[in-house]
């Protein structure tokens, strides 16, 4: 739906608003199963007929019948209904809340990201998924504030660091770098957590490890938001990347290389996003050169990229 109203302009209001409460109809008379979303239309056109009709009761109608639409798989139709209603409203939260549900049910995630912030702003939400668990919100920004100036290490998982004696090296690092479900042992893999990149597909006891900044990484932002919902735990981190840095390397908006994997590993995530970035002193990859860290491709990358190697350790910069 491209209409867009000039303000006052209620003629064009009603001639929207009409043409959307027909096609709702319309839909209805193809004989859909759900009940629900029968009957919310039959309310949207009784509101819209009214003789002394009720602008405020017609549109939470029409909110109603998109999320019934949602409710009942009816995408296209919760699509039209949610562009209607911000066209209608383009300062009404609700609105833009449905329009970022009915996008999300689209596939169309960057835009449903868009239309989430849009709707948290004019409602004066802040995002709850986040802000309750006490973390400060940070974007790329942020990040790169973090790291600019400093030398800056990313510590691989599994075995092969074991007996190593690099734990001293490594917590001598400005940052300290953990991916997903980590484990620390003082000798070989040393014990400092500054930042915990992991992906939202990850669980285990990387999530409850303090960590000054945790950065939860993900393609689709349904399961982003639930992974921070149902894993994150309450004061285990000061900050937290917000939706901008959750698929950096695929994002469009920041390395925009979609050659890679959707689910790339999260340690190549972060090496990719650290050189990228390109704030920091140094840039140190502990482990990865090991079996199992890394992809064929993605190892490949690393080593192409690589300034000098001295056994497990890999520096970029």
């Amino acid at each position: 739906m491209k209409l867009r109203l000039r303000p006052g302009s209620v003629a064009r209001a009603v001639d929207l608003l009409t043409a959307c409460v027909r096609e709702c109809a319309a839909y209805v008379a193809t004989g859909p199963e759900d009940r629900k979303l029968v009957a919310a239309v039959g309310a949207l056109v009784v509101e819209h007929a009214a003789h002394e009709p009720s602008a405020d009761r017609a549109f939470d109608a029409l909110l109603t019948v998109g999320r019934r639409a949602l409710d009942a798989g009816e995408v296209r139709l919760a699509r039209r209904v949610a562009d209607s209603a911000v066209a209608l409203r383009s300062r009404s939260g609700a609105a833009w809340r449905l329009r970022a549900r009915a996008l999300e049910a689209d596939g169309r995630d960057r835009e449903a990201a868009d239309a989430h912030e849009r709707s948290r702003a004019l409602t004066g939400e802040a995002d709850p998924e986040l802000v309750t668990r006490g973390a400060r919100t940070i974007g790329v920004g942020d990040l790169r504030g973090q790291l600019a100036g400093r030398r800056v290490c990313v510590v691989a998982n599994g075995e092969g660091l074991a007996g190593s004696a690099l734990g001293g090296v490594i917590d001598g690092y400005d940052v300290v770098v953990r991916v997903d479900s980590f484990q620390t042992d003082a000798p070989s893999t040393g014990e400092r957590v500054d930042l915990h990149a992991v992906s939202c597909r990850s669980g285990g006891p990387g999530w409850r490890r303090q960590a000054r900044t945790r950065l939860v990484f993900g393609e689709e932002p349904a399961q982003w938001r639930e992974a921070i919902r149902r894993r994150l735990v309450p004061g285990a981190q000061d900050f937290l990347g917000d939706w901008t840095l959750s698929r950096p390397v695929r994002d469009p908006a920041l390395i925009n290389e979609s050659r890679w994997a959707a689910e790339a590993s999260t340690g190549f995530v972060m090496a990719r996003l650290l050189d990228h970035l390109d704030v920091s002193a140094r840039i140190d990859l502990v482990g990865f050169t090991l079996p199992g860290q890394l992809r064929a491709e993605e190892r490949q990358w690393l080593l192409a990229h690589a300034r000098a190697t001295d056994g497990p350790r890999v520096s970029l910069r």
